[in-house]
């Protein structure tokens, strides 16, 4: 008789260990509790929204800041002077670069679906409190699946490049739901697209069907 125990097992190992950058099983446990926490809390669209908003400025920063710490504690970088004002220079770039990107999101979505009354120059900063108040756990979903790789990045430089291209690839992947969410709203139909949206930025489907597939190989 044909047993699937070591597909089986080679699917779990897949799920449960880290893979790269990310875990499938950190995946599947941070979509659960998305779709369980848009239950709970009775999101809507512009909930989902600043939530997207949030978590990719918080995490992908996040992100960044490992990624350059990694590179400027590694004593084959340089001197430890060099490395210190390389890393604070970087730091300071990405931070003015990648901030650009979300102010110019928030004062969009401020537009059109405001949270605070703050309309100042300086209303990223106030945005964000006021979002990380509110969507705390839409951000520790998006942060869990992150972790291992940011384990590994931390523990080394050799993915240190990566840790600044995946923030970037979030803000177009939020960048392109946030306009779907808008265009929705303004049909009166975003509240049917919640829990896809949830799906699309959660699930990792191509992931869990290379797992599938080496289920069944």
């Amino acid at each position: 008789m044909r047993t699937h125990t070591g597909p089986l097992k080679r699917f779990v190992d897949m799920a449960s260990s880290p893979s790269g950058e990310r875990s499938l099983l950190l995946d599947v446990v941070a979509f659960s509790a998305a779709i369980v926490a848009a239950s709970v809390f009775r999101w809507e669209a512009t909930d989902i929204i600043w939530g997207l908003w949030v978590s990719s400025l918080s995490v992908g920063f996040t992100t960044i800041v490992v990624g350059i710490a990694s590179r400027a504690k590694d004593p084959s970088s340089g001197p430890l002077t060099e490395r210190l004002a390389g890393g604070l220079g970087i730091l300071a770039f990405f931070t003015f670069h990648f901030g650009l990107f979300h102010l110019a999101h928030s004062v969009f979505l401020s537009t059109f679906f405001p949270i605070t009354d703050d309309d100042s120059f300086l209303s990223i900063f106030s945005t964000w409190f006021v979002a990380l108040r509110l969507y705390w756990p839409f951000v520790l979903m998006t942060l869990l699946p992150k972790l291992p790789g940011l384990k590994r990045q931390w523990r080394g430089p050799d993915s240190v490049d990566a840790s600044f291209a995946q923030p970037y690839a979030n803000v177009v992947k939020m960048h392109l739901l946030i306009f779907v969410f808008a265009g929705l709203n303004a049909a009166g139909l975003s509240r049917y697209a919640v829990y896809p949206v949830l799906a699309f930025y959660f699930f990792p489907w191509r992931r869990f069907m290379k797992a599938y597939r080496a289920w069944g190989a």
